[in-house]
């Protein structure tokens, strides 16, 4: 294990953050409504909105199925590089050109070649970005060696992340009216790849001392065994569906709902990317006194009500609709930041207790059948809302579709929540042994 870390060397790690949120949510924000945008918005519909649902499962799927593998692969390269820096290295211009190549149809109308165009792009995109996501967030056990100073890493990587989605939220919606998606992402590469380069000037590898077992499916089986990540998963399967729902419906609640322009989208990511970065050093703080599992419990709780509360906007009488939206975003923001910081701590006490029953550690596999769950999650996103939207309406004239969005979130995160009281998990690996009881 690592000794602590300097401020440099957590602030150089956690810029890969920059870029993969970026990108992330701009893909997530921005995809589904580039191929079909609300039928009254004027803009040419590339798909019909189910389809494009139907194929980003599959795309999502294809990417969640096989994280486990790259994090396998990650774990058992051995490199002078190291284990996790040439995927950083090889992987970005990858995704980049991916990314560039997701807004160029090769027709303006739906049908086969757009359909094929689509699924292929979309599959290669997630596919490159996740040789750059596992490894990265791997490293994270590994750099940081105590409870305290992963859930501080966890934070600056939260902070970061959440500026690079102020960043792409102040200049993807502009940038995405005025110029067209293209430039919009290639503005993103651009930083995701600065951010990258940033991240390998500080990045630090422990030498590996444990063994490992050589083969993918025993190790996948252990993995599956482990009851804790197996609670752990499923919740986070259930919670990233309805984050995902929210990403995926901000540009049709704003067009839709609120009758602004596309521009404003960003008006209301920078709200709650600038209430989750100033929120974040309170849960560090609160962190250092609550055990994990509880703050991540409360955070959980706290997004689903807040979620329902973006159903009501618009329904009450003498409110201003683009203040309650405000208002409801800055307090749901938090929240959300709190469960984003968190979760990856709690994924690095599971590699721990794995190490502490199995004497192995398998980092990259393990954020890799993580990555599966959350995947998962972000493909019934893409059924869900469109499904949605198509039933209960999303156009100014018929618009409970996109509340309602708001309100199945809710429920789910509150799903998520019920699954995750099974989580028993410490922050050390003696709280562990108090809490299930091992010797």
């Amino acid at each position: 294990m690592t000794n602590l870390l300097s401020l440099k060397e957590k602030l150089l790690y956690s810029c890969t953050s920059i870029g993969l949120n970026i990108v992330s949510t701009t893909v997530s924000t921005w995809l589904l409504y580039f191929w079909s945008p609300p039928p009254d918005s004027g803009r040419p519909q590339y798909l019909d909105i189910t389809l494009v649902g139907i194929l980003l499962t599959l795309g999502r799927f294809w990417d969640a199925v096989i994280d486990p593998l790259i994090g396998h692969w990650s774990d058992k390269t051995h490199t002078p590089w190291g284990r996790r820096r040439p995927f950083l290295i090889f992987a970005t211009p990858v995704t980049v050109i991916t990314l560039l190549l997701l807004w160029t149809p090769p027709t303006f109308s739906s049908g086969i070649v757009n359909g094929c165009y689509f699924l292929f792009f979309t599959v290669a995109f997630y596919t490159s970005l996740s040789l750059i996501t596992i490894p990265y967030d791997s490293s994270l056990p590994e750099m940081a060696a105590t409870p305290t100073e992963r859930v501080s890493l966890s934070m600056w990587k939260n902070i970061f992340g959440t500026l690079g989605v102020l960043i792409g939220a102040i200049a993807a919606a502009p940038l995405f009216e005025r110029f067209g998606a293209v430039w919009m992402s290639l503005v993103v590469g651009v930083i995701l790849i600065i951010s990258v380069l940033l991240t390998l000037l500080g990045f630090k590898e422990q030498a590996q001392t444990k063994s490992h077992s050589t083969k993918f499916s025993a190790n996948l089986s252990n993995i599956w065994k482990n009851n804790q990540f197996i609670i752990l998963s499923l919740s986070t399967l259930i919670v990233q569906t309805a984050y995902a729902m929210l990403l995926a419906n901000l540009p049709y609640f704003v067009t839709v709902v609120l009758g602004k322009p596309e521009t404003n989208v960003s008006l209301f990511q920078g709200v709650v990317v600038i209430a989750m970065m100033l929120a974040a050093p309170m849960w560090n703080w609160l962190a250092k006194i609550y055990p994990h599992r509880y703050l991540s419990m409360v955070a959980l709780i706290g997004l689903a009500i807040t979620s329902s509360l973006m159903f009501t906007v618009g329904l009450i009488p003498e409110v201003n609709t683009t203040i309650q939206t405000l208002v409801i975003l800055s307090v749901l923001a938090p929240f959300l930041g709190g469960y984003l910081i968190l979760m990856f701590a709690l994924m690095a006490s599971v590699v721990d207790y794995d190490e502490l029953l199995t004497k192995q550690r398998r980092e990259a596999l393990y954020y890799g059948a993580f990555s599966l769950s959350s995947g998962m999650g972000l493909a019934l996103a893409t059924l869900i809302v469109p499904y949605i939207l198509t039933v209960y309406g999303y156009t100014t004239t018929a618009s409970l579709g996109v509340r309602l969005v708001f309100l199945v979130a809710a429920v789910i995160v509150v799903l998520g929540a019920v699954i995750f009281q099974g989580y028993r998990l410490g922050d050390t690996i003696e709280e562990t042994k108090l809490n299930l009881d091992l010797k």
